[in-house]
């Protein structure tokens, strides 16, 4: 039986569009007849594409084992008769014409306390989206939303309407060519965006790229040092926010999967504003370090256009934070992600050695059974059996189980044509 955990993170395009789902989500999804795509390895150049769902298979409650990865930390959690493609002696020799994946439960994976001997599992370097480049106006746009992420507060409107405000509305509706209900909805019910920036933001030019296509009132000075709040009364803002986020404050702010089927540049735009406002940025190695409040959904968000945009992603411990001026204790999130890769990459895979492998209790478990690619008695078959989960970890979906004899010994060499 191969079984992920129901609240393991995946990619997926349903209905044509891509977003961040949990298994568990995509279950009742395809319940309910939605054409759910996969991002899968389609055959032994390494090439990856996007492949129908089947069906999604529940197997109620299981015990689950976590597997997590010796260098980015990277986890999920897996039934232990689940097959995973594990380390291959010619996929990493410079021959990179050649994938030859070993399958192998996880109850035979090596696990011993040196991560150097343990065996080592295939990790995706990106997640293919077929949308747009983008411009740089698209980048300027994600810079702003990403920035408000991390930075930004809404403050929504109190007041109702009397006759009198309601009908100087409905002349300034007439004069867009609105109905008075299509232009309160066009109002939006937010008053103002409001931005926590320190001096830094000015100095780097942060706060340039926002101020380029939106409005905001003079910077007002807190009352310790360097810090400063900007405000933003344009609807043009309200909108880009409304139309892509969720969420009220800090714990529950996120992103909407309509980001995801944008452009790369926006993509791009929104990791580099969410990071320079919650996160250090090291130019000269494009070294990032993020810290962010226990927010799951957005950490995950996160770790997703990182691995669209094709960044090395290293899961930190979280810690406890004292407040200055509350002196309470909070929980910090904690993420690093390099620009570049610095280990050797082969076909969009790099391998990785498990660091350890512990029991992860009871959970809802589910898995994909992937449309096949090529018929059963095609060398390239193997490639029917493999997706990407959360993180870009490659594991065997639900279609059939293979026999001991084949999970003994390494499937043949494919050489590309």
């Amino acid at each position: 039986m191969n079984a992920l955990g129901g609240d393991t993170y995946v990619f997926a395009e349903i209905d044509g569009k891509y977003g961040v789902y949990t298994l568990k989500e995509l279950f009742e999804q395809h319940k309910q007849g939605h054409k759910i795509k996969v991002p899968t390895l389609l055959n032994e150049r390494g090439e990856k594409g996007w492949v129908e769902v089947e069906n999604v298979v529940s197997f109620k409650k299981q015990p689950l084992k976590r597997i997590t990865l010796a260098i980015s930390r990277v986890f999920v959690e897996v039934f232990q008769n689940t097959i995973i493609p594990a380390y291959s002696n010619h996929l990493f020799l410079g021959k990179e014409e050649q994938i030859n994946p070993k399958l192998k439960r996880v109850n035979e994976l090596k696990n011993i306390q040196d991560p150097r001997y343990n065996n080592t599992l295939l990790l995706a370097t990106y997640i293919p989206l077929n949308i747009p480049d983008g411009d740089q106006k698209d980048y300027d746009y994600g810079f702003a939303l990403g920035f408000f992420l991390s930075e930004g507060n809404l403050k929504y409107r109190k007041r109702k309407n009397t006759k009198r405000s309601l009908a100087k509305l409905n002349g300034f509706a007439r004069k867009k060519g609105m109905t008075l209900e299509e232009y309160l909805n066009y109002m939006t019910n937010i008053q103002q965006v409001v931005l926590s920036v320190g001096q830094s933001d000015f100095e780097r030019g942060y706060i340039q790229i926002l101020q380029k296509h939106f409005k905001f009132s003079k910077p007002s000075k807190k009352k310790h040092a360097n810090a400063y709040s900007l405000c933003s009364t344009d609807l043009s803002f309200f909108h880009l926010i409304k139309d892509y986020t969720e969420g009220n404050d800090s714990h529950t702010k996120r992103l909407k999967n309509e980001a995801f089927n944008q452009s790369m540049k926006f993509l791009e735009g929104i990791f580099d504003g969410f990071t320079r406002g919650d996160g250090h940025y090291n130019k000269n190695s494009d070294w990032i370090q993020v810290e962010i409040t226990t927010n799951y959904l957005l950490y995950y968000d996160l770790i997703f256009i990182a691995r669209v945009l094709g960044y090395d992603i290293h899961v930190n411990n979280g810690r406890f934070r004292k407040s200055p001026l509350s002196n309470n204790y909070y929980y910090n999130l904690r993420l690093s992600v390099s620009k570049r890769w610095h280990r050797h990459v082969a076909l969009g895979l790099v391998r990785e050695h498990i660091k350890k492998i512990e029991d992860a209790g009871e959970r809802e478990a589910f898995n994909l059974v992937v449309k096949p690619l090529y018929p059963e008695n095609d060398k390239r078959s193997v490639f029917n059996h493999l997706f990407f989960t959360a993180y870009g970890f490659l594991v065997s979906d639900a279609v059939k189980v293979l026999d001991r004899s084949v999970l003994k010994t390494s499937l043949p060499v494919l050489v590309s044509g």
